[in-house]
């Protein structure tokens, strides 16, 4: 108990000594600090006027230097911004010089965008054309089909959708007289004959899903035959509008036009009068076709196709 007490006793002893000191030192440092304030205001005090004149004459060389240094960077300024205009002029000069060198580069270039452009356009309207060919072909393949159907089974369309209606209102009809029932409105016998009633309307329903799926099964074979027909008639069609005349039927048709008939009648009006003789270039005016010519290819589903041919000019009232 002795230890503690003395070991207390000198803890509380270096406490306060620590505490004084600290205290010794804080004042130490403040007094410094006031002999040193004291001793700039008496420098100050004692500067006065030669400091003034000392920083008076230094705000002027200050000026002076500013002054010089903005003459000198005011003439390089106005350098740089000569040399960076001659520089863009330069380069403008050349793009203009490259530009009219290739002059004959861009326009080829542009050309050949016009002709993408226009071969694009065509083939999106040739696509186009085709694919309302093939619409049509799938139409009236789809048409047979039902009119195939139809004789077949002696049940159309209108009398499918038909039983459909029936039977979507056999339904309703159904759901209200089972609302009656659970109301309690309806007997034994009443219920028993809904309940026969529906277990009927089953069995037609699945004979109708049943008939229906028979009908998209045969659709879409029917679909895919025509399909293959029509692009075999297209193949065929191909080859015999080719330049190959063994495979290509033969069919050559004279016709003629309103212009052409006009030019004779002036032609032979000019013969008659005696025009001609007076004037024979006049004569050069009225070389006419005696009639064009055009091959007609006809195909076995009524399509044709017509290809003029060039005729030799002759002159049919020379005399």
């Amino acid at each position: 108990r002795r230890n503690k007490m003395r070991q207390a006793l000198a803890r509380a002893l270096r406490g306060c000594e620590s505490r004084a000191f600290q205290r010794w030192a804080e004042q130490t440092e403040k007094a410094h600090m006031g002999r040193a304030l004291v001793k700039r205001a008496i420098g100050r005090m004692s500067r006065g006027k030669l400091a003034r004149c000392f920083e008076q004459w230094h705000a002027a060389e200050r000026h002076k230097k500013r002054c010089l240094m903005k003459i000198a960077k005011g003439a390089q300024a106005r350098a740089f911004a000569k040399w960076r205009h001659n520089i863009a002029l330069r380069h403008k000069v050349q793009r203009l010089v490259v530009r009219w060198a290739e002059r004959g580069k861009v326009a080829a270039f542009a050309g050949w965008a016009a002709a993408a452009d226009r071969k694009r356009e065509q083939k999106a309207h040739c696509e186009r054309i085709l694919s309302r060919m093939m619409r049509r072909g799938l139409r009236n393949a789809w048409k047979q089909w039902c009119w195939i159907v139809e004789d077949a089974t002696g049940c159309s369309m209108d009398h499918v959708r038909a039983l459909k209606d029936q039977n979507a209102r056999l339904r309703r009809d159904n759901e209200r007289f089972v609302r009656l029932v659970d109301s309690g409105e309806w007997g034994r016998g009443r219920v028993e004959e809904l309940t026969e009633a529906g277990r009927v309307l089953r069995d037609e329903r699945r004979q109708l899903e049943e008939l229906i799926k028979n009908i998209k099964s045969e659709k879409e074979g029917f679909v895919k035959d025509a399909m293959m027909q029509a692009q075999e008639a297209r193949g065929l069609k191909d080859r015999l509008v080719s330049g190959n005349f063994v495979q290509r039927n033969k069919m050559t048709v004279r016709g003629g036009s309103s212009f052409n008939t006009i030019q004779r009648v002036l032609k032979q009006d000019m013969l008659e009068t005696g025009a001609a003789a007076r004037n024979p270039q006049a004569l050069r005016a009225y070389k006419v076709d005696r009639l064009a010519m055009n091959k007609v290819s006809v195909f076995s589903d009524g399509e044709i196709n017509v290809q003029a041919t060039r005729a030799a000019r002759q002159e049919p009232f020379d005399r």
